[in-house]
């Protein structure tokens, strides 16, 4: 074997062993609410077998030569249906606990329960007959019951066929008869351990695609609120852009008019902001306008917008809001804007702002490109009149 094929195989082991961690927690789940609906069918259908029996037992004649395979039948079936009947019950419990101990190995030791009884029904079949059919379709339903990791797969079915072999020498006294039944029980062992790897390695690969699929559709989901966010907000401040803003302010004045409530419009312009790239630079002007948009967002109430019409233009819609108390919040916005201590390279900017206000009532049900208007001439006239000021 080259280097490069152990080097390959190396690396199948570890993606796999990383696979098993990945799937295991889902895979105790599974086997376990399996073992849960199942138990009861199988306990079921051993009780029914152990019915036939006993009527077998009970009509055959004192003469019968079968008599003790038939007894020794209704015998194991009933135990068989009986131990079905307990793991059924201890299932109940342990439905949201598959993290638990006896919630990882109970589905392991139901199905050890099962091939257990089924070798014992094979060596009484021996005294009437050399299949080993019970054996074999206890190891296969074995397989594809319940997901094993290989190494568990190989311990069971190699406990199983030494047990097989030591239990079916007891009833079996035909040397060719009883080498004939421990090779195909051998078979049986091997074709169950292979069917139970496939299985398992099917099961790591869908859940593992299972993984990577929420994976790629959580992230997908992330990158789409995320775009979302960038076509609805100004990606320097947080604000609301022009065409959200927009929208949103159309539907509050829609809103208003039904409420019968006033809404106003603030528009913010920042004083001589060109001067302040000028001097400072842009990095120096983006961290102005970052604190303009924080000290705005701070001046209002949440239930109010605040958007960025871009450059240094701002504009906040207030619902419920009179002309005379919005006049008071655009104080309060200039003069926080006036007193900001913004600090660059360990110097102040001074930042100073001038603001247009436009009201309106439900009796006059303006729009807002009415409202902008009337908001963008009074803060002309604001700029007229020496700016730093509310008009």
């Amino acid at each position: 074997m080259n280097t490069y094929t152990v080097r390959e195989l190396r690396h199948t082991m570890e993606r796999w062993n990383s696979e098993y961690a990945l799937v295991l927690d889902e895979a105790h789940a599974s086997n376990l609410q399996r073992t849960r609906l199942l138990s009861p069918l199988a306990a079921a259908l051993n009780g029914f077998f152990a019915v036939l029996f006993l009527w077998m037992a009970l009509s055959a004649p004192d003469d019968d030569p079968a008599y003790r395979w038939k007894l020794w039948q209704l015998l194991t079936h009933t135990g068989m249906g009986a131990a079905f009947a307990l793991c059924a019950w201890a299932c109940r419990p342990l439905e949201h606990r598959h993290r638990s101990w006896s919630g990882r190995w109970l589905p392991v030791l139901a199905m050890a329960v099962c091939i257990g009884f089924a070798m014992l029904i094979t060596a009484i079949d021996q005294w009437v007959t050399p299949a080993i059919t019970p054996f074999f379709i206890a190891c296969i339903v074995t397989s594809l019951t319940i997901f094993l990791r290989p190494h568990v797969a190989a311990a069971l079915f190699g406990v199983a066929f030494v047990l097989f072999s030591t239990l079916i020498g007891m009833t079996q006294h035909n040397p060719e008869m009883l080498l004939s039944n421990r090779i195909n029980g051998l078979a049986v062992c091997v074709i169950g351990f292979c069917l139970s790897v496939l299985m398992w390695r099917k099961f790591t690969t869908i859940a593992v695609q299972k993984h990577q699929l929420e994976k790629a559709h959580t992230e997908l989901q992330l990158k789409q609120r995320e775009l979302e966010r960038l076509t609805r907000q100004d990606g320097l401040t947080g604000l609301f852009n022009r065409n959200t803003f927009v929208e949103l302010s159309t539907n509050e004045l829609k809103r208003a008019k039904r409420q019968g409530s006033a809404t106003t419009i603030l528009l913010l312009d920042l004083d001589h902001f060109k001067r302040i790239n000028d001097t400072w630079g842009h990095p120096a002007g983006d961290v102005v306008l970052r604190h303009v948009a924080q000290t705005m967002v701070n001046s209002v109430r949440s239930t109010d917008l605040v958007g960025r019409l871009g450059g240094e233009e701002f504009i906040v819609l207030l619902p419920h809001t009179t002309a005379e108390a919005s006049r008071k919040i655009a104080e309060k916005i200039r003069q926080r804007l006036e007193v900001s201590d913004i600090r660059w390279e360990g110097k102040r900017i001074a930042v100073t702002a001038s603001i247009g206000l436009s009201g309106t009532t439900a009796e006059e049900s303006r729009e807002f490109d009415s409202l902008y208007t009337e908001a963008d001439k009074a803060l002309y006239l604001a700029k007229q009149r020496g700016r730093n000021r509310v008009i």
